[in-house]
């Protein structure tokens, strides 16, 4: 009898013990995480990512929870300690979009880094720009979690690729009744196509007019599946009948502008110039001052080359440039196309410095200010037009003293000024 109430007695004092030695998940999983600093070997790396993925089952189960962002971004670390470099961007992307509020202002570098996975080195900078695109604290869960996944889709890299699609995977098993899934999964075919897995892109478009009969993106899916067969699969008929039923079909929607632009380029690529002159035309008027619209511009300016009528590409480049006026960017590009065809097709020292004039009037900021300053002085040169020619040199050792080009200008400026 005794014995017995010892016994528990001390059951009582073990169970309070434990009561008070209890820990939470996330407490459990912060004490793990901050006595790994880092993993030199592979039973490390191993420990890393499985504490990573527990960490990411925690976030998944409290996305309102204060403590999560952090939560992420522990999992970001443990994940780049494990070597899982995707696994670790695709967790700061979560931060981006599931959190707008939180700064990743000290994690830019880490970012950058980690950007190096994506295959082509040009496309970091669209990784970069899908970190700053915020869905907004206004939008519920689930949108932010399928804006992860647009920026996701967006970026080709075998390293990232099947991350990324455990993802979309997931998403769906989150989310089976997501009003917008269809859309989700045409971005799901574009994943596929950016990583080269094509009959996987058309099958995921085909899905979307398959699956979702009330879809509003039937016609995105007839012209995405157009796509694939036009530039990925050698199969232009099939294209441009896909492309026709668009136009058939969905005379009104947002993707004739587009398929007007892909017929012109088939017809191009078939050298049938005045088909695709027309396509283009069509396609301009379509898409008004859409980015779509610029590549319309300058595909025709392109079909005007090839043609060897450079005056009409000259004036087709030169009315892009006004089209998109606002656009500094577009317009600047625009501007330097019309002048290498004045100077390389037309042998145009006039057009070519009208053209380069145009973009200093208004481009302040452009990068190769200083290398259009310095050509513009050449053109003066030629045109013996020296007094313009030494302001220009002027200007451009003022403005850019530490440019390439510098040293260049001030060249020219001594040996004219003699």
């Amino acid at each position: 009898m005794k014995k017995t109430g010892f016994i528990f007695a001390v059951c009582c004092v073990a169970l309070v013990a434990s009561a008070q030695n209890e820990m939470t998940p996330l407490a459990f999983y912060k004490q793990q995480a901050d006595g790994l600093t880092a993993a030199t070997n592979r039973n490390q790396r191993a420990y890393a990512k499985t504490l990573a993925d527990n960490l990411g089952t925690w976030a998944a189960q409290h996305l309102a929870d204060e403590n999560t962002p952090q939560v992420l971004l522990t999992q970001a670390r443990l994940y780049t300690l494990a070597q899982e470099k995707a696994n670790a961007l695709i967790a700061l992307l979560k931060v981006s979009k599931l959190y707008p509020q939180v700064s990743l202002a000290n994690q830019k570098n880490t970012i950058q880094d980690l950007l190096q996975i994506v295959d082509e080195p040009a496309r970091s900078a669209d990784g970069m720009r899908a970190f700053s695109l915020s869905a907004g604290l206004e939008t519920s869960w689930v949108e932010r979690e399928a804006a992860v996944l647009f920026a996701l889709s967006k970026l080709p890299g075998s390293t990232l690729y099947a991350p990324a699609a455990a993802a979309f995977e997931n998403f769906f098993l989150r989310y089976p009744s997501y009003g917008q899934n269809d859309q989700v999964e045409l971005w799901y075919g574009d994943l596929h196509r950016e990583n080269g897995n094509y009959l996987a892109a058309l099958s995921q478009y085909q899905k979307v007019a398959a699956l979702y009969p009330l879809t509003p993106y039937r016609a995105a899916s007839l012209r995405l599946t157009g796509d694939i067969y036009a530039d990925h699969l050698n199969d232009t008929n099939r294209a441009r009948a896909l492309y026709n039923q668009v136009l058939q079909t969905y005379p009104d929607s947002n993707e004739t502008g587009i398929v007007y632009k892909h017929l012109a380029i088939l017809e191009e690529n078939e050298r049938n110039y005045d088909a695709a002159l027309a396509y283009y035309d069509k396609a301009i008027r379509a898409l008004g001052s859409s980015p779509a619209a610029f590549e319309a511009y300058t595909g025709k300016a392109d079909v005007y080359k090839k043609r060897k009528d450079f005056d009409s590409a000259y004036r087709e480049l030169q009315q892009a440039s006004m089209a998109f006026a606002e656009d500094e960017q577009r317009r600047t590009q625009a501007l330097l196309e019309a002048a290498q065809v004045a100077r390389r097709n037309l042998r145009d020292d006039i057009k070519y410095t009208q053209s380069l004039e145009k973009i200093l009037v208004t481009t302040l900021n452009n990068p190769r200010n200083d290398e259009i300053m310095y050509e513009l002085g050449q053109a003066y040169e030629r045109q013996n037009r020296t007094a313009q020619a030494m302001e220009m040199y002027r200007k451009l050792v003022l403005r850019h003293p530490d440019g390439k080009y510098a040293a260049r200008a001030q060249g020219r400026i001594n040996k004219l000024g003699k």
